[in-house]
């Protein structure tokens, strides 16, 4: 059998990338993204644009967004112009809140007629990319704004948000539900009816992430909460999230965000 082709647009040391539009009219193959997440914001051009069984008229301004797995191919009649924006989940680990809005984004938003555009954020952040040693943080601030002002966007009538795996959004709800009692995938997998093994090879086939990973990300989120909006202190945080040992807590959270407790909350100040 013939795999579908996987186009690897960024390299794998590499959590973020933008570029142009490539402005030329040649239909594309149809691939598939691994691993990361891909922003196209359109200012020019006309086709079609397929997304897995989804055939979406290019009538800019307007957003494609496109999560891990999705297959998608170009049919332009018109040169296209605009902006490729390509990341992986974690380059937005400061962002906790926006990343869990990423399942909730659909595949396409028409900007015709609406109060908001994106050029902007779009040409700053590619200026600020192209630099000989862009700063990271800015990066990331750009793509929070883009990525919240998305969400905010009215979706057609007709258009799918993108479609989750039903396994992965049970198991991202018992997570939100169990978290802070629960950690080990015995739990998770005893409740989905599913084999450690079958669980985790689906989160990485879906999300290009380990199962536990997920379970790790929404303690870090809470954590990060918990830190920034309350005045508790951190062994209190401990505690809260059901660690034994208020040290295992600040080990997990710097392993996770390279950062101890006490220097994410001085970070704030």
């Amino acid at each position: 059998m013939e795999p579908i082709k996987v186009n690897r647009k960024i390299e794998l040391n590499k959590k973020f990338k933008i570029s142009r539009m490539k402005e030329v009219i040649k239909p594309t193959v149809p691939h598939k993204h691994e691993g990361y997440f891909e922003i196209i914001y359109l200012t020019d051009g006309a086709g079609v644009h397929i997304i897995d069984e989804n055939n979406y008229s290019v009538e800019p301004p307007m957003l494609f967004y496109m999560s891990p797995g999705h297959v998608h191919c170009w049919e332009f009649s018109k040169i296209p112009k605009g902006y490729v924006c390509i990341f992986k989940e974690e380059f937005l680990s400061d962002f906790a809140d926006v990343k869990l809005k990423l399942s909730e984004l659909a595949t396409k938003y028409k900007l015709i007629n609406q109060p908001v555009n994106f050029n902007q954020e779009f040409q700053l952040m590619m200026e600020e990319y192209q630099r000989p040693q862009p700063n990271v943080n800015i990066l990331k601030s750009y793509l929070n704004i883009i990525l919240w002002k998305i969400a905010e966007l009215p979706v057609d009538r007709g258009i799918k948000q993108i479609d989750i795996h039903p396994t992965i959004l049970n198991y991202r709800k018992l997570i939100d539900s169990h978290y802070l009692s629960e950690k080990t995938l015995d739990f998770y997998s005893d409740k989905l009816l599913l084999s450690k093994r079958s669980l985790n090879n689906i989160c990485k086939k879906e999300t290009g992430r380990s199962a536990s990973s997920l379970i790790n990300e929404r303690i870090i989120v809470e954590s990060k909460r918990l830190l920034k909006h309350t005045n508790n202190s951190i062994s209190e945080i401990a505690y809260h999230l059901s660690f034994n040992d208020p040290s295992h807590f600040v080990k997990f959270f710097k392993t996770k965000s390279n950062l101890t407790p006490g220097e994410f909350r001085d970070k704030l100040k």
